[in-house]
């Protein structure tokens, strides 16, 4: 015997008589055991509501490890130097949506916010200056609901910012934001919140906050161009570098940018900050995307940072010390107790080098080359492209 003789056939289901649904009856099944469910319902409830409550202890008792746990890693990182100006190109903002499956829009959300915990990081760091690339005038050629998308939320973050910045119970009371860029591009209502956002915090006392938009280093270095023009037409001032660095859109902190740093794994700068990076700056490329920069990421590099200027000042101050020995030895009718004293700073310096592997010289800067010992430059250059 199969199991087929169990199963009933197409006609035998067909006959099958269904009751319809009577509501008459299920409001009378319902009243008999009304006080049946409402105790089973009470129970279930407050069954739920002790696992909550037990979660919530675990997650409050987590989250102030975390709390305590970060705040005394940022205590040992502050012993060290820290950047005095520190940039971020936030890039990714558009994968981080795609990736999640929402609209573009939720991924800028999420940038705003993630740069506001940024801010909280940096200003425990004692930083002095923070600046983020916020809108490139190359972005204007991106589709117009996605312009208007970002222009609506940078108003929405900048009104945000302002009223946080303001109030003296919030973690970002004390900051100062200014916006640096050419905001001939922007309509006239942002142009005007802008302006009520610097005059509200420009008494800011802790750090300021530079938010490029709309920003190009091109655009910046030639209005730095044209106000020095300006300035010697009118005044008859001197066109120097210092006048130049000085009119550009980040005012003093114009000369340079300590640490820049941008996300998703692009390593290129897209036309930002190429004045301020060439001096000595470091470049950081992190390969994630920056709603998903988080604590950990920034603090390591901001520990690289702070070993690689350490080392740097130290093997300068050992430079300067071989030199002040070689110039005291070839000057022996001078005062000898110039010269040859070390400095306490950096007398750990050649010690320390010997401990390290491979060459010592590859950290510190080489010395400088004459053009007479170069060899002839060659009187034909041919540039083939490979594919």
């Amino acid at each position: 015997m199969t199991l087929s003789h169990f199963w009933p056939t197409k006609e035998q289901v067909e006959q099958l008589e269904v009751p319809a649904y009577d509501e008459e009856v299920a409001a009378d099944l319902y009243e008999q055991n009304e006080g049946y469910l409402a105790k089973i319902s009470t129970s279930s409830l407050h069954h739920a509501r002790q696992q909550l409550s037990r979660l919530r202890v675990k997650t409050s008792v987590l989250t102030r490890f975390v709390a305590w746990f970060q705040t005394f890693m940022l205590a040992v990182l502050s012993y060290g130097p820290t950047p005095q100006h520190l940039s971020f190109i936030m890039d990714g903002n558009r994968r981080y949506a795609k990736r999640l499956g929402q609209p573009v829009k939720e991924g800028h959300k999420a940038g705003g916010a993630k740069l506001i915990d940024i801010l909280y990081i940096c200003k425990r760091l004692n930083v002095n200056s923070v600046s983020a690339y916020a809108f490139s005038i190359e972005n204007f050629n991106r589709s117009p609901a996605e312009v208007d998308t970002l222009m609506g939320l940078l108003g929405y973050y900048i009104d945000q910012f302002t009223q946080r910045a303001t109030d003296a119970r919030d973690d970002l009371y004390g900051i100062k934001l200014k916006i640096a860029g050419d905001m001939s591009y922007l309509s006239g209502d942002l142009v005007a919140k802008i302006r009520k956002a610097e005059e509200l915090t420009r008494n800011g006392t802790q750090f300021t906050l530079y938010l490029a938009l709309p920003y190009t280093s091109r655009n910046d270095i030639a209005h730095a161009m044209k106000v020095s023009v300006e300035n010697c037409v009118n005044s008859n001032a001197d066109i120097t570098e210092e006048a130049l660095t000085q009119n550009m859109y980040f005012e003093k902190h114009s000369d340079k940018c300590d640490l820049l740093i941008r996300t998703s794994g692009h390593t290129r700068l897209s036309d930002y900050m190429l004045w301020q990076v060439h001096e000595n700056g470091i470049l950081e490329f992190s390969d994630c995307l920056w709603p998903d920069y988080g604590f950990w990421r920034l603090y390591f590099t901001m520990l690289k940072w702070s070993f690689y200027n350490t080392w740097q000042q130290a093997s300068l101050n050992w430079d300067n010390e071989q030199q002040q020995k070689e110039y005291s030895n070839n000057n022996n009718n001078n005062n000898a107790s110039g010269g040859g004293k070390h400095n306490n700073n950096s007398s750990w310096f050649p010690a320390l080098s010997d401990l390290m592997p491979g060459p010592v010289s590859a950290f510190r800067k080489t010395k400088g080359i004459s053009l007479e010992s170069l060899p002839p430059a060659p009187l034909a250059v041919t540039v083939v492209d490979r594919k």
